[in-house]
């Protein structure tokens, strides 16, 4: 595994584990009067941004609940804040937009944190395959997706799996596996043509030791590997503060 690689497979593996199953916790212990204050949050928000800019990250939060997507734009020379993504002063928050029935709009607000301050909100048509990786300013070198709302994997439904027959095909045909199952982070280059795609497999226990991880090139699978947790945090200690 070249050094690049394996940059981004623990970028991934941090990302999942330091923020997601997090937040993911946290979102299941919103109570209804705490959804009923973020959707009033949120519908101030639509009639005027002002309701949160130059506010910080943990208000949005606290105020508006976990985003569909945070995105972080990763500048190498700043990797050792990895540990505490949340505080990565690069990223992106988007909120789908729905109606007073609860129905989606097909929008949803964009908003830009830069030094742990909302700088830009805005409003935009909704899409699963939003690109972010364009007018990146040059110092960024990572891009990582990590998606709240997503499930996970049950381990039991890919161990065993000759991983190998996939190599060199489209990433389409990873749907022979998945499924509908979406991945909980993605991490790219600016370029968006190498990539690793991670999914956190769930064990019978309720736990999560492993994620599949699939590395992406140019829309070809260059290899899929099932990460151990605590061997790819090992990694993340040997390159991520020696890059």
């Amino acid at each position: 595994m070249d050094l690049k690689r394996t940059f981004m497979t623990s970028i991934v593996v941090l990302s999942i584990f330091v923020t997601g199953c997090n937040k993911n916790s946290a979102k299941e212990d919103v109570s209804i009067e705490d959804e009923a204050t973020q959707q009033r949050m949120m519908t101030k928000v639509q009639n005027d941004v002002n309701e949160i800019m130059d506010k910080d990250y943990e208000y949005v939060i606290n105020n508006m609940g976990q985003p569909y997507c945070t995105t972080y734009y990763i500048d190498m020379d700043n990797v050792s804040n990895l540990e505490n993504m949340d505080e990565t002063d690069n990223l992106r928050l988007i909120y789908p937009k729905y109606t007073a029935e609860d129905e989606f709009e097909g929008s949803a607000l964009y908003i830009e944190i830069k030094d742990d301050k909302v700088v830009e909100v805005q409003t935009y048509e909704f899409s699963e395959n939003d690109i972010k990786s364009e007018n990146v300013s040059d110092d960024i070198d990572i891009i990582v997706d990590q998606y709240n709302e997503s499930s996970y994997l049950p381990l039991s439904k890919v161990e065993g799996i000759d991983f190998s027959k996939f190599e060199g095909k489209s990433i389409d045909s990873l749907y022979e596996v998945v499924g509908d199952g979406m991945y909980n982070v993605e991490a790219y280059d600016k370029s968006r043509n190498q990539y690793v795609e991670a999914y956190a497999l769930i064990d019978n226990g309720g736990q999560i030791n492993k994620i599949l991880t699939v590395f992406g090139d140019n829309g070809k699978i260059e290899k899929i590997d099932i990460v151990d947790k605590d061997k790819t945090m090992d990694l993340a200690q040997k390159y991520l503060y020696n890059y």
